[in-house]
């Protein structure tokens, strides 16, 4: 098939067409998130995460480049955010680790009750709001890949951010004078 003949058989839900398309960019794509990862179970995990986004919105996917343009960019970003994420882990380990002396049991079960109403105020945000917050600040997506990855307008996205960080923050607010309350 033809890269165009396979974008159509694509979005038309043909099963041949995307097996054809997993047979020839999966072990080359793996290839590639592992120029990044330096890992190939990791670069497996991208590569299939990216495979199951295409066939999951196959019925609405928009490829504005070539198809292997596509792909390559999509695993590029996805391993760029690993990455990112890793970076942010390995920040935060170690400034709990030179902190760690410091920080007391009252500490810690502060900090851990603080993340537990945090958890439980996410959770409470309305769907959508919740899943596009979570891609921005965890997965840190930007709001163009947010917005292509959900089919959304970029104005969209940047509004549901807005109002799950208004929701986080008055929220906060309330729990930051209760705990001030608290130690007086």
């Amino acid at each position: 098939m033809t890269e165009e003949q396979l974008i159509t058989g694509l979005t038309k839900g043909d099963e041949k067409a995307f097996e054809q398309l997993f047979r020839a960019y999966f072990e080359p794509l793996v290839f590639f998130a592992n120029k990044y990862l330096g890992s190939i179970d990791e670069a497996k995990d991208i590569v299939q995460e990216v495979m199951s986004s295409v066939y999951e919105n196959r019925d609405s996917l928009h490829i504005n480049q070539s198809l292997k343009s596509f792909l390559y960019t999509t695993v590029s970003n996805r391993s760029l955010n690993v990455l990112k994420h890793e970076e942010v882990k390995t920040r935060h380990h170690s400034i709990i680790k030179s902190q760690g002396s410091e920080l007391d049991l009252e500490d810690l079960m502060e900090t851990s009750e603080l993340q537990a109403r945090i958890s439980k105020l996410m959770d409470e945000l309305p769907e959508v709001c919740q899943r596009i917050f979570k891609m921005s600040r965890i997965d840190q997506k930007t709001n163009q890949e947010i917005a292509d990855e959900l089919q959304l307008s970029k104005r969209t996205v940047e509004t549901q951010i807005s109002k799950a960080l208004k929701v986080l923050r008055n929220a906060l607010k309330i729990l930051i004078i209760q705990i001030i309350l608290k130690n007086m």
